[in-house]
Parts: C-alpha cells; sequence; structure tokens
C-alpha cells in the first residue's frame, strides 16, 4: 500500500488542527520560542503522524501515535528520567493524547557511517543499547502502568490467540492458521522456557537499528519508541539481525558478532552459551512484538490500511513455524 496517500483527520479538520497548533505554541512558549510562518512538513503512516516544524528555536519535530501506540509521549518522559544521555530530550509531551515534541536531532547514525555495513559500529551500539536495557529492567512495572504492551512470555499465548481469532489475519494465513493452532503447545513450551530465562525482561524497541539512533555528544540516543514492548530482554535482537541480515548481507560469522557484542553486558553473570540459547528463544518469538506494531492504525484510516495489515501481521506470524524470513542464530 502506498502510506503517502494517506489523509488525517488531525491535520485535515481545522479544529483539531487547531487544537494541535495551541498545544504546540504553549509547549513552545515555555521556551520563549514560537512557530515560523512555515508549512509543517507532514508525514502521514497508519501508527503514527510526524511533522517537522520551523520554530525560533530551530526546526523541531511533532509525533502523534495512534491508539495502541499512545504510550510513546509518556515513555519519552520517563526514560529521559531513567536513562538521561541515552534518549533524545522531549520539549512536551501529552501522555493522554499521544502526542512529543522534540528538537531537531540532526543526521541518524545511519547517515554518519561511512559504511552502513561497518559493524564494529553496530556492535558499540548494540552494547551500549543493553546496557541501558539493564538500567530499564528495574522499571518494568513503572513501563506496565505506563501503557507499554504487555509482551513478557507469560503473556505472549494470549497475544497469538487474539491474532488468531482475527477472521481477516485467518484468510490469508490460509493453511498455516491451522498449523499455528496445531502448535500450540509448541508455542506455549517455548513462552515457558523463556519465562524461565535468569536474564528476565527489559523494555524492547522492537524496531532497533541504526536509523532510530543518533549520536549526541559523543553517546549514542536511541529515538522513535513507538514499536516498544515489556518483554523478554533478548526481544531486541531480531530488528537489529534481521535488518543485518536483509539490508547488509551479513553472514553467519557477522551475525554472531552482532549478537555477542549485544550479549556481553549479560555475560558478568551468564555463561555466554546460556545467553546465545536464551537469544535464539527470544528472536523466535519477538515476532509477536512486530505483529502487535502492525496491529495500529489511526481510527480514521484502519478499513483502508487493514489488507496491508493483515499481510504483514500473517507474515511474522508464519516466523512462528519456520515458514517465515526471521533471522536464524
Amino acid at each position: 500500500m502506498n502510506f503517502t496517500q494517506l489523509r488525517l483527520d488531525l491535520w485535515d479538520d481545522p479544529a483539531l488542527r487547531n487544537e494541535l497548533i495551541a498545544w504546540i505554541d504553549g509547549r513552545l512558549a515555555e521556551h520563549d520560542a514560537y512557530l515560523l510562518p512555515e508549512p509543517p512538513q507532514v508525514r502521514v503512516r497508519p501508527w503514527s503522524t510526524t511533522a517537522r516544524l520551523a520554530t525560533t528555536l530551530g526546526p523541531l519535530w511533532f509525533k502523534a501515535d495512534a491508539p495502541g501506540a499512545e504510550f510513546e509521549a509518556a515513555l519519552a518522559g520517563a526514560l529521559y528520567s531513567w536513562v538521561p544521555g541515552r534518549v533524545l530530550t522531549p520539549l512536551g509531551v501529552d501522555a493522554k493524547r499521544g502526542w512529543s515534541l522534540f528538537p531537531d536531532a540532526g543526521t541518524t547514525l545511519r547517515d554518519q557511517m561511512a559504511a552502513l555495513d561497518d559493524f564494529a559500529v553496530w556492535e558499540a551500539m548494540l552494547g551500549t543499547y543493553a546496557e541501558t536495557q539493564r538500567v530499564l529492567s528495574a522499571h518494568v512495572r513503572d513501563l506496565l502502568a505506563l501503557g507499554v504492551p504487555d509482551l513478557r512470555p507469560s503473556a505472549l499465548g494470549r497475544r497469538l490467540d487474539t491474532f488468531l481469532a482475527s477472521p481477516g489475519i485467518a484468510g490469508v494465513l490460509g493453511d498455516d492458521h491451522d498449523t499455528l493452532i496445531r502448535r500450540r503447545g509448541e508455542f506455549d513450551r517455548r513462552c515457558r522456557a523463556l519465562d524461565e530465562n535468569a536474564v528476565g525482561v527489559s523494555l524492547d524497541h522492537g524496531d532497533l537499528h541504526v536509523g532510530n539512533v543518533f549520536m549526541l555528544e559523543g553517546g549514542y540516543r536511541f529515538a522513535d519508541w513507538g514499536d516498544a514492548a515489556v518483554a523478554h530482554a533478548f526481544c531486541s535482537l531480531l530488528a537489529p539481525l534481521r535488518f543485518a541480515t536483509r539490508e547488509l548481507n551479513a553472514d553467519a560469522r557477522a551475525l554472531g558478532r552482532l549478537r555477542d557484542a549485544y550479549l556481553e553486558p549479560w555475560t558478568a553473570a551468564h555463561s555466554l552459551a546460556d545467553l546465545r540459547s536464551a537469544a535464539r528463544l527470544a528472536t523466535d518469538l519477538a515476532a509477536l512484538n512486530r505483529a502487535l506494531a502492525w496491529n495500529r492504525a489511526f481510527p480514521e484510516l484502519a478499513h483502508a490500511v487493514a489488507p496491508a495489515q493483515h499481510d504483514h501481521i500473517a507474515r511474522w506470524l508464519r516466523t512462528l513455524i519456520g515458514r517465515g524470513d526471521g533471522t536464524e542464530l
């Protein structure tokens, strides 16, 4: 589907747009700043809408999340408190409406890299992210209270059942729908095994790659948390390893380096062999987070994007039975 053709009431309805601009004006006033007379550069996606704004503070970014992802605004403020120096600094958040406002962070790590397949940069980034996760593991209850989706291993079965109960998703899955149901017991056993792993749960970014990371003041800043979930920590490996496989043609050796760089912060308390085993299990089950992310849409867009959603969700569910294009560890 061509998402560039989507229209959203937040920008098209004058009353909603005026409410939005008034909120932005209020946040800017707190910093003795104001909007410049330049049209915003708006980008609409089913799960969020963003706009680049010209202000006396320089360019700023506004983001509104679709229902089911509104938690990102509240999460942005909390992360700045819990892990300062590892996330962007919000200028304003509205947790109820899922709105957030950030200064422009410049170019992403991806655009700063001399070569995208410089895996040494990836390894350093993944190690820093893992350290961040270790800090956030102490805030699991707080994260759930903010509305961050619960994808702890004990909750994955319910999430899978919800997807399998959808006629639209079942129709796309075809015979694989019956296979997933037949293997439901096997799925539960894998979830229990991951639940018993000593590393435990933390915040899973959900879409971690060098395009969602900035290098500011000598440190990595992780951005775009709209796909985040409370999950086993190692679920975060799926996105970067899949990116490295699909976009960079990484071989098994390179993938192993990335995995081990991410796992290194946990090696003081756990054997590398045990960590690798947990990583394989977690990245398999992380497909549920990717499916959940595709399940979100603004209400007025839901009907138009449903076929694309069902297709993408089905693709991720197929990875649970070895019929997708997931990454092997």
